[in-house]
């Protein structure tokens, strides 16, 4: 089997989506290749590569890696491939075996779920009316689940928030100013079609306030966490595009038809406005200066109460692992790394002072439990961990 084929088979695993079938030819490519795989886990340097390596893909830097290890000859993609062909699979083996050891040894504990089996996000959020009454999605049953001022509102079996316009001819002005909130809680995530037809992917605790009928001249949403935004385009009675615009922490984004993801969480320093598709206005809310127009493939990146708005290229596929199902860490400092997983997972997570300056590289699905998370976090060679009741440590290895 090629690295590609073997990477789907456990990544399958991880997801408890393998046939059986599937685990048996797992479990003969590692029985044929046990001795090639702890030689690769052995060779030296990789670590400090990885880092290297990484940081030039992210600035787009086009230069061959010195001659600090046995990779000195390979051209420069191919270190790329290499080191993330043994990190990747160093790395998903450990917990392919890890996970046949427990499954086969280890008693299954009964009752209250333990820390370290914590489960991934699911999809979980609250929408609140325009009359404050509220909706447990997760315990709704999918169909429409309300009605207001001319709109049905559905939640569909791919849990999906679907607003659909039934009746707008007659709509008071009370009608017009009517807005809808939803918000997903830490270890929650959701979908919502707003009812322009625009797709916004909510991360763990994040809040969207939209209207229920949008202006027929703009459109404006209220945004904190994270998300990822599709915006339909929109035109008026005079065939002129309708502008959306998403406020967040300390910026507004002007959009007219675009694909992008916003991560703005109210505890974290930055906001970060990345770009896939189309054309964005970044208008920094502290700043008098000129707002920035992003281009695809950049990202602006704000500070908390800065004037600066600082346009770089972006590393699209760290900012949207997220939604695309992966943890991505590059060079990510820990204190980034625990924030992640305490919304992910929904835990406290704790760490040392003399952790406070590390940073992590490291790739592994979304949707395993939180101690194989750990695990790569081990494997890392910077971080240890240890369980203290409902509190995960992380300490120096």
């Amino acid at each position: 089997m090629d690295i590609k084929s073997i990477l789907t088979l456990l990544d399958r695993y991880l997801k408890n989506q393998s046939s059986t079938k599937e685990k048996e030819k797992l479990d003969e490519f590692f029985e044929e290749n046990s001795n090639s795989i702890e030689a690769s886990k052995s060779i030296e340097n990789v670590s400090k590569l990885e880092d290297k390596i990484f940081n030039y893909i992210q600035f787009g830097i086009k230069e061959q890696v010195k001659k600090e290890s046995t990779f000195n000859r390979m051209p420069y993609l191919q270190v790329v491939a290499s080191i993330l062909v043994i990190f990747l699979f160093s790395t998903t083996i450990y917990f392919y075996r890890s996970s046949l050891t427990s499954k086969s040894q280890l008693p299954i504990a009964q009752g209250v779920e333990k820390i370290e089996d914590k489960q991934p996000a699911k999809n979980i959020a609250i929408l609140t009316l325009g009359n404050n009454s509220q909706i447990v999605l997760d315990e709704a049953s999918n169909g429409e689940i309300a009605q207001e001022s001319g709109v049905s509102i559905l939640k569909t079996d791919k849990g999906e928030l679907v607003y659909k316009i039934r009746n707008s001819n007659k709509l008071s002005n009370n009608d017009l100013n009517k807005y809808n909130t939803i918000s997903t809680p830490m270890g929650g995530k959701f979908k919502v079609i707003l009812p322009d037809g625009s797709l916004v992917v909510l991360n763990a605790a994040s809040t969207l306030k939209y209207p229920v009928h949008f202006d027929e001249k703009l459109r404006k949403v209220s945004f904190t966490g994270e998300a990822y935004f599709e915006i339909a385009k929109l035109e008026d009675k005079h065939k002129k595009r309708v502008p959306f615009y998403v406020y967040s922490n300390d910026q507004i984004v002007e959009v007219l038809g675009t694909h992008f993801n916003i991560n703005s969480y109210d505890n974290e320093e930055y906001s970060k406005t990345t770009l896939l598709e189309g054309s964005v206005k970044i208008i920094n809310e502290k700043s008098a200066a000129t707002a920035k127009i992003l281009k695809p493939g950049q990202q602006a990146v704000i500070k908390r109460g800065d004037v600066q708005t600082k346009i770089m290229i972006a590393d699209e596929a760290q900012a949207l692992a997220w939604k695309d199902g992966y943890f991505l860490f590059k060079n990510t400092n820990i204190k980034d790394v625990v924030n992640e997983l305490e919304r992910w997972y929904n835990v406290d997570i704790q760490y040392d002072d003399n952790m406070e300056f590390e940073n992590i590289t490291g790739y592994i699905s979304r949707n395993v439990k939180i101690s194989s998370v750990l695990k790569m976090l081990q494997l890392s060679g910077i971080v240890n961990y240890e369980i203290s009741g409902s509190e995960i440590i992380i300490k120096g290895s």
